[in-house]
């Protein structure tokens, strides 16, 4: 179990605190522009999600390049299908229901948008990452190709 721990944090780690630095700083900047919880909640679900994907895809094509040398058509097709396979279950309730929804409780619940917006995406992140292990141990099963 060691070992699949050690896995998961070199695999998701450096993504995740890019994902809340974009969050973070997202929430701050629409809220000052706009004060409207709603589309906060909304900015930092998408600015998290344009961090955290953005350090998966670099490093997912960075290593293939190291591999074959060169990047390809179909080693972008071969990612980007590995991608849904590893993330699409999880992503979809995540940024369309369940980290909207944390993002605008939790700073109203907290009384605070840095607080509220931390604790909420740490809060987001259980109902997000099990499907997402979950979904990264099988496509290494059973698609090794990709």
């Amino acid at each position: 179990m060691k070992s699949k721990l050690k896995e998961w944090l070199n695999r998701y780690l450096i993504a995740e605190l890019i994902s809340i630095a974009f969050a973070m700083i997202a929430a701050f900047f629409i809220d000052i522009l706009l004060h409207n919880p709603i589309v906060t909640a909304l900015a930092a679900t998408w600015m998290s999600n344009v961090g955290f994907y953005g350090a998966i895809v670099f490093k997912d094509i960075k290593a293939k390049k190291k591999l074959h040398g060169k990047i390809t058509l179909q080693i972008y097709l071969k990612t980007f299908i590995g991608l849904i396979v590893e993330f699409g279950p999880a992503e979809y309730l995540d940024s369309f229901l369940i980290r909207p929804f944390i993002l605008y409780i939790f700073p109203i619940l907290l009384g605070s948008l840095t607080w509220g917006i931390f604790i909420g995406i740490m809060a987001a992140n259980i109902t997000y990452y099990l499907p997402v292990i979950i979904s990264y141990e099988m496509k290494k099963k059973y698609l090794k190709k990709l």
